[in-house]
């Protein structure tokens, strides 16, 4: 039967990932895990199941494919860096078209120019690439030094690939470089503490011995990134952000006009995390020791929060404890900048995968598929993983009507777990016992678990929940053999949740789980409650 007057409504519709256990000086809708859930581009008040990523290709053409160390896509084409056979102990070029799911012949590799595989823990300097002209130089620490220190692919002609190595022409670089970036289609090389250039469209020749710039301190520059600027007096134009770790440098002009200038945007903030940096159409996203930042095209550092009204970022905790910065990985793509780590949270170790999504300045996560190396290909991701080497990975950002929902074969569950509410003035505890969620499962049978939990983590009352079925999706069933038809939308329905006891409780938080699949959708949450006539009950 209804609970006594007077009654209280709780709302909780989920808006987003936070490190904090309680909600109430956050936002309403705050989780501690939304695992496999992304937003609902359409449905503002939904939660949906996170694409899988499925495995585009297993490198049949290599011999003994293990960890690809570095990837770009330019074009049709991926083009990277893969352990193999064909030379014991060292990394192999390779050239995939996505388009046909084939890979072309990449000539010219030998043992003498291919780089020394790297470990795959630890502490590192991660390789990188860039294309410059007609050329993709390649910065690996696996190359020896001296007259070896970074390889090339040529791609004068796509589909034929040539591959190379040794140093620049005329002036050889001071040392091997730790990454390379394309700027005024000249090749910069980050050399410790200074920055070498190249002739324009001539990346492996630097002709004069002044063609060299020395960045702030002797701390070494640990990345690279383009970035469009925009200022009130002369429009767009082009910059080249020069990272160190507790630095941001900006690289303008061009030594040809005599106008190339030196400045910095940060003497406290930067990066020891090369691969987490992606650029957006709004400015850079990058991680750093205090959390993620994001640099934008006026030259602003600042932290990467829900609006320009907010200081505080929703999650710092992953990026403060990350176990191994220099191999935090992370990309841009269709309005999501996704970043993979490993890390430490309420002392679990796991390595994670975290999306901010533009559209709702919100994050989700941590997500169950770990990798890294991620690029850009038409709407979608393009990802390599040490923990399923020899692959390259497909993951999509937008569910669609083709989206499996498995990560490498394997299916996926999704996880939400709320931040405790609702905190009240009236200090006593609360019992609750009608409530009801949005639920949708698309015309498929699928079932919920839903958990209430104090705020001590502890089980107040555990149900199932079944939505959908009994019927069939139209084109699935022949015409006129009884079975009902079903619709293939999302569109949720209010479902009572049976819970077997009042639920009684200072604050509650809720954790629901299901199979990820395209059916899932997972709304808003109503309750009432009662004041008790108590003011705490003892813990268990």
């Amino acid at each position: 039967m209804p609970i006594a007057q007077p009654q209280y409504p709780i709302r909780f519709t989920p808006k987003g990932l936070v490190d904090s256990l309680d909600a109430t000086d956050k936002f309403p809708g705050a989780c501690l895990a939304l695992t496999n859930l992304v937003f609902d581009q359409s449905n503002p008040e939904l939660m949906v199941s996170r694409p899988g990523a499925a495995s585009i290709t297993s490198f049949s053409g290599i011999t003994t494919p293990g960890v690809v160390s570095v990837q770009i896509t330019v074009g049709t084409r991926t083009y990277g860096m893969i352990s193999s056979a064909r030379n014991a102990g060292k990394d192999e070029p390779f050239s995939y078209n996505n388009d046909t799911n084939t890979f072309d012949t990449v000539s010219g590799i030998t043992n003498a120019n291919s780089p020394t595989t790297q470990p795959t823990t630890g502490a590192w300097t991660p390789p990188t690439m860039a294309v410059i002209g007609t050329q993709i130089i390649v910065t690996h620490p696996g190359f020896p030094g001296g007259a070896t220190k970074f390889g090339y692919f040529d791609i004068s002609t796509v589909g034929s690939p040539t591959w190379d190595a040794g140093d620049t022409a005329t002036n050889a670089l001071p040392s091997t470089p730790t990454a390379v970036a394309n700027f005024a289609n000249r090749a910069y090389y980050a050399c410790g503490q200074y920055l070498v250039y190249s002739d324009v469209l001539v990346p492996r020749t630097v002709t004069n011995a002044t063609q060299a710039l020395t960045i702030g301190d002797t701390n070494t520059i640990s990345a690279l990134q383009g970035l469009p600027v925009q200022t009130s007096s002369s429009g767009v134009f082009q910059a080249l952000m020069v990272f160190k770790a507790f630095q941001v440098w900006q690289v303008t002009g061009d030594s040809a006009t005599s106008n190339l200038l030196i400045n910095f945007l940060s003497l406290t903030v930067g990066t020891s995390s090369p691969r987490s940096i992606a650029l957006s159409p709004r400015g850079l996203y990058f991680a750093s020791i205090a959390g993620p930042y994001f640099i934008g095209q006026l030259g602003n550092v600042e932290a990467v929060t829900n609006s320009g009204q907010v200081t505080d970022p929703d999650i710092v905790s992953p990026f403060q404890n990350a176990v191994t910065p220099s191999r935090i990985a992370g990309g841009y793509s269709n309005g999501i900048y996704r970043v993979c780590m490993e890390t430490i949270i309420r002392g679990t170790q796991a390595k994670n995968d975290y999306w901010f999504d533009e559209r709702r300045r919100r994050w989700t996560g941590p997500h169950s598929f770990s990798y890294d190396c991620a690029s850009q290909y038409s709407n979608y991701f393009i990802l390599c993983s040490n923990d399923a080497s020899g692959k390259l990975f497909k993951s999509q950002v937008i569910p669609d009507a083709g989206s499996a929902y498995t990560d490498n074969g394997v299916a996926t569950s999704a996880i939400l777990q709320s931040s405790t509410f609702p905190k009240t003035g009236r200090m006593t505890e609360k019992q609750v016992i009608e409530s009801t969620i949005e639920l949708a499962a698309a015309g498929q049978t699928t079932s919920y678990q839903i958990e209430a939990q104090d705020e001590r983590e502890t089980a107040l009352d555990t149900v199932s929940v079944s939505v959908g079925g009994g019927g069939g999706l139209w084109g699935s069933f022949v015409w006129g053999d009884g079975t009902l038809w079903s619709r293939s939308t999302n569109r949720p329905g209010v479902y009572n949740v049976p819970w077997s006891l009042p639920l009684v409780f200072k604050k509650v938080a809720l954790k629901i789980t299901a199979s990820s699949t395209t059916a899932l959708a997972i709304g808003t949450f109503f309750a009432r409650y009662q004041d008790t006539g108590y003011t705490n009950k003892e813990p268990a």
